[in-house]
């Protein structure tokens, strides 16, 4: 059952897909997320180089080198940073480099497009459990959602969710933002909610556009205080980490992280 909010936001979509977005969510199973609710919702605005503590350091390019993800490991433990997140080829090096600190180390599926079978999505995952992974960054079958084949995306991401969660591990999903109209935007939401995701994230940085103000307002108001919201994506500055957290981010994903934290404590500009 969705809530009086869900409801209304819902109201916002096309007629047709009102009902195919109410249908897909009496079938698909209804999980609750493990996030901290002090990490979903930020229950104050950090100060200065406390953002670091928001910040998932990221390396998912495909030129960067194990002496890069070594180099990026220290940075976050030298920062406070939330976590590092990297390819799957690199989780055991992380878990390894990390392990005894308080940075978690995270990964990423169905990256960049989301498009795998689920099953093979699912594989991986074990897989990254298996070394040892903290946090899962996951894209949803983002053409899907846009043919509306909303039954399809739900399923998949509830058994991710699934997964993650037996192991004790935070999921995340990303919907890729740059990509889809507000309406688009608005339906992977609430599944992401409806699953027991304990994020949602805006952007892999991979295609068009990037994290925006408006869009952090509408991921939050959808998932209320429940569910964490990640902004990731052209995130190069404090001024803009501060100004997405104030809209209602409680996750920053930034490659840039080391140069946004010495912003924040006034070493660099």
């Amino acid at each position: 059952m969705l809530n009086g909010l869900e409801s209304s936001i819902l109201a916002l979509l096309p007629e047709s897909h009102q009902k195919k977005l109410s249908d897909a969510l009496g079938i698909v199973k209804k999980g609750g997320p493990i996030l901290r609710a002090d990490e979903a919702l930020l229950p104050a605005e950090p100060e200065g180089k406390q953002i670091a503590k928001l910040i998932d350091h990221t390396l998912l390019l495909a030129q960067y080198t194990p002496v890069d993800v070594d180099r990026a490991c220290d940075e976050a433990i030298e920062h406070g940073f939330a976590s590092v997140c990297v390819n799957p080829i690199y989780v055991p090096q992380i878990v390894n480099r990390l392990n005894g600190t308080e940075v978690k180390a995270a990964s990423v599926v169905g990256f960049i497009f989301g498009a795998e079978f689920p099953s093979i999505k699912i594989a991986q995952v074990e897989a990254l459990i298996d070394v040892g992974i903290e946090e899962l960054d996951a894209v949803l079958a983002v053409g899907f959602l846009k043919a509306g084949r909303y039954l399809e995306v739900g399923e998949d991401l509830h058994a991710l969710a699934q997964v993650c969660h037996q192991a004790g591990v935070i999921f995340k999903v990303i919907l890729e933002t740059g990509l889809l109209t507000t309406e688009e935007k608005i339906a992977g939401t609430i599944l992401t909610k409806h699953v027991g995701a304990d994020y949602v994230k805006t952007c892999t940085g991979f295609a068009q556009g990037e994290a925006t103000i408006e869009d952090i307002d509408l991921l939050r108001r959808i998932a209320g205080s429940d569910m964490g919201v990640k902004a990731a994506a052209g995130i190069r500055s404090y001024a803009k980490a501060i100004s997405l957290v104030k809209a209602g981010a409680s996750r920053i994903g930034a490659t840039q992280g080391v140069a946004i934290t010495k912003q924040a404590s006034g070493s660099s500009t």
